[in-house]
């Protein structure tokens, strides 16, 4: 086995390099520790919000059975009919076009 001399600022180097390695590592340590704190408290507060989640789907169910149910109208009178692209169109031309004619009645 070999060992090689160090001389005294050599020596104090690595004493603070290997401190500051002690150092970062206890840092580590308890970034870690609060890392698992944290992500207890979201999976607590994660079942927290299923369980709410699941009684409000209880409450729904509930209310959807106790409330009545609307008539249906006949297949004419109950679906409207799907208005296309163009037929959107044409109906806001012609309120703008209404919008301008009140607007040049008023001056």
């Amino acid at each position: 086995m070999k060992y090689v001399k160090l001389n005294h600022s050599e020596k104090i180097f690595g004493e603070k390099d290997l401190l500051n390695s002690q150092v970062d590592i206890l840092n580590l340590v308890k970034k870690i520790q609060n890392y698992r704190h944290l992500r207890n408290q979201e999976l607590a507060a994660k079942i927290l919000l299923r369980k709410k989640i699941a009684e409000i789907l209880d409450e729904l169910k509930i209310l959807d059975k106790t409330l009545p149910k609307p008539k249906e109208l006949g297949n004419k009178e109950g679906k409207m009919k799907r208005r296309t692209g163009k037929e959107r169109r044409q109906d806001l031309e012609s309120e703008i076009e209404e919008i301008r004619r009140k607007i040049e009645r008023l001056q």
